[in-house]
C-alpha cells in the first residue's frame, strides 16, 4: 500500500542527501561484494528515483524482494546511509569528529596504551578549545583522570589539583550555560504558543519565569557557552514583552562573540540564527541604517560559505535571506524592486519546504501574504494566508494566525468580496473568541468590516477616517497596538482616505523615516 514520505523515514533521508553524499554512498556499494548486500544498494537506486513513497513500486522494480523482508531491509539500509554520512562528514562536522577521536582514545586506553592515549587526548582537548565546545572538555578531563590515575610513578599533588580545579571550573561553566539555554527553550516555548505577551497578567507570569530561573552569574566574567546563552536567553525574554531594543542589544553581543572567537566559519548555524535574530530586532525598531549594514553582512556571508556549509545550514541560510529580504522591502517600502528577488528566495524555499520548522513556515507564508498584498497580486497573497490559517497545528503561534485572519479580511475588502468577506469575518470572530484573544484592535476592525455593505460610498471615506481615529487611540498601549508589528494598517486606511495604492503610502513613509 502506497504511503506518504512523511511516514518514511528511509525514504526522507536518501532524499536529504546531497549529491556528493549520495556518490560516497555509490563508491561504498561499489566495494560490497555479498550478493544479499547488494539487494539493499538495488534499494537505494529504488527510493532515489521516486519523486513520493510507493510501496508498490517497490516491488514491481525488486520482483524477488518479498514483502516479509522489506521492513529489515529498509532497517539495515537506513544504518548504511547513515555510516556513510557520518564518515563522509568527519571533516566538516567538528561534533562528530571529536567524538571520534573521544572514541580513539577510549580504545587506546583500553589496550593500556596510555602515552598514545593521551597524545591524543590533548590533541583532541586543543579541537574542542578552538570550538568552544565545554562538553566535550568535561568527558576529556575524565579520561584524562583515567588515565593519570594508570601513572602509578609519575602521578602527583600538582597534576591531581589542577585537574580538580579545572573540572570544578568547567562543570560551573557547563551548569551556568545550560541554565540559560533551559531558560531561553521555556520562553521561545511560550513564544511559539502564544507570541508576545497579551496583558499585563501575562507579562508578569513571563517575568516571574524568567527571574525565578535566572541562573546566579557575573556578565564581566563569562566564558563563551556562558554568554551565548545568555543572549539566546535574554533575547527570547525581551522579544517576549516587546522590548525590541534589548533584543538588539543580546543579538549584537551574540554575532560579536562569535566574531571575536572566530567561529563565524566554525560555527555557521548557530552565528547565523543570531544574526538572522539580530535583523529580525532592528526591522522591530526600525532602524533602516543599521538593518541594512547587517544585511550586507548576511549577503557577504553568502558568498564566502554557501558552497562550504552543510545541508541544514544551506537550508537556514535560505530561510534567512528569505525572511529578512521581505524585511528589507517592508523597511524601504519598495515592493517592486525586490519583488523579483523574493519570488526567487520563496521558490527556492519551497523546494525544501519539507525540512523547515512550521513556525518559520507560518512567518514566511505570513510575509509573502503582505509581499503580495503589496504588489496587488491578491489571490498569491490570500493563498498564502490560507496555508497560515489552515495549519494543523492549533497550538503553534495564536497571534500570528490571528493577525492572519485580520489580513486576510483586509485583502477581500480591498477585492471587493463581500460574500467571502462575510464567511471569513464569522470565522475569524469565532477563532478569537475560541482563544481568548480578541482584543480592542481584533473588534474595531471586526465591526468596521461589518458595517461596510451598509455604507454609502459617499459616506466611506468619513468612516475610514473614524477607524484611523479609533486605531491611534490605541497606540499608547503596548499590547493593544501589537497587531500593527504584523501589518502598516494605518498605511492601508492612508492609502484608502488618499485613494493611493498601498505600496505608494508605504514607500513615502519609508523615505520620510529614513
Amino acid at each position: 500500500m502506497a504511503k506518504t514520505s512523511h511516514a518514511q523515514p528511509l525514504f526522507q533521508l536518501i532524499h536529504a542527501l546531497t549529491k556528493s553524499e549520495k556518490r560516497s554512498f555509490k563508491l561504498y556499494a561499489g566495494k560490497v561484494s555479498d550478493p544479499s548486500e547488494a539487494k539493499f544498494v538495488k534499494l537505494f537506486d529504488v527510493l532515489e528515483g521516486m519523486e513520493a513513497y510507493d510501496e508498490d513500486q517497490i516491488f514491481k522494480k525488486m520482483p524477488d524482494l518479498k514483502r516479509s523482508q522489506l521492513a529489515n531491509m529498509k532497517s539495515h539500509l537506513f544504518k548504511q546511509v547513515l555510516m556513510v554520512l557520518r564518515q563522509s562528514q568527519i571533516k566538516t562536522d567538528v561534533d562528530i569528529m571529536l567524538r571520534e577521536n573521544l572514541d580513539y582514545v577510549r580504545l587506546l586506553f583500553k589496550k593500556g596504551l596510555y602515552e598514545q592515549s593521551m597524545k591524543m587526548l590533548q590533541k583532541t582537548k586543543a579541537t574542542a578549545n578552538n570550538y568552544k565546545k565545554n562538553i566535550f572538555k568535561l568527558a576529556l578531563l575524565n579520561y584524562e583522570k583515567n588515565i593519570e590515575n594508570q601513572q602509578m610513578l609519575s602521578l602527583d599533588q600538582t597534576t591531581c589539583l589542577k585537574l580538580d580545579k579545572d573540572t570544578k571550573s568547567l562543570l560551573r561553566k557547563i551548569n551556568v550555560a545550560q541554565a540559560f539555554f533551559s531558560l531561553a527553550l521555556r520562553m521561545k516555548a511560550h513564544f511559539l504558543r502564544s507570541g508576545m505577551a497579551r496583558n499585563e497578567d501575562e507579562l508578569e507570569k513571563i517575568n516571574k519565569i524568567f527571574y525565578g530561573n535566572l541562573p546566579e552569574h557575573d556578565k564581566t566574567h563569562l566564558s563563551f557557552s556562558e554568554q551565548y546563552n545568555m543572549c539566546r536567553a535574554y533575547y527570547w525574554f525581551s522579544y517576549l514583552t516587546q522590548d525590541f531594543t534589548s533584543c538588539v542589544k543580546y543579538t549584537e553581543i551574540w554575532v560579536s562573540i562569535f566574531k571575536e572567537s572566530n567561529l563565524t566559519h566554525l560555527r555557521h548555524a548557530e552565528f547565523l540564527r543570531g544574526l538572522n535574530r539580530l535583523l529580525q530586532s532592528l526591522f522591530r525598531i526600525n532602524d533602516v541604517d543599521r538593518f541594512s549594514i547587517y544585511y550586507e553582512e548576511l549577503l557577504e556571508f553568502e558568498k564566502l560559505y554557501a558552497k562550504a556549509i552543510d545541508g541544514n545550514s544551506k537550508q537556514l541560510l535560505v530561510r534567512c535571506l528569505t525572511i529578512q529580504t521581505l524585511n528589507k522591502c517592508f523597511l524601504e517600502g519598495d515592493f517592486k524592486q525586490y519583488g523579483p528577488k523574493l519570488e526567487r528566495y520563496l521558490g527556492k524555499l519551497e523546494e525544501s519546504l519539507e525540512y523547515v520548522d512550521s513556525n518559520n513556515q507560518l512567518v514566511v507564508f505570513y510575509k509573502a501574504a503582505i509581499l503580495y498584498f503589496g504588489l496587488g497580486k491578491y489571490e498569491k497573497s490570500l493563498a498564502y494566508l490560507d496555508r497560515v490559517i489552515d495549519n494543523k497545528n492549533d497550538q503553534l503561534r495564536e497571534d500570528l494566525k490571528s493577525f492572519a485572519y485580520i489580513l486576510y479580511l483586509i485583502v477581500l475588502y480591498d477585492m471587493r468580496d463581500l460574500d467571502n468577506l462575510k464567511t471569513m469575518r464569522n470565522r475569524a470572530f469565532v477563532y478569537l473568541r475560541q482563544r481568548n484573544i480578541l482584543g480592542q484592535f481584533h473588534h474595531i476592525i471586526l465591526q468596521f468590516l461589518k458595517k461596510t455593505e451598509d455604507i454609502m460610498p459617499l459616506d466611506l471615506k468619513g468612516e475610514l477616517i473614524t477607524l484611523r481615529t479609533s486605531l491611534q487611540g490605541l497606540l499608547e498601549d503596548k499590547f493593544e497596538a501589537k497587531p500593527l508589528l504584523y501589518f502598516d494598517i494605518m498605511s492601508w486606511l492612508e492609502s484608502k482616505i488618499t485613494s493611493r495604492p498601498f505600496h505608494e503610502v508605504v514607500k513615502e513613509l519609508a523615505e520620510s523615516k529614513h
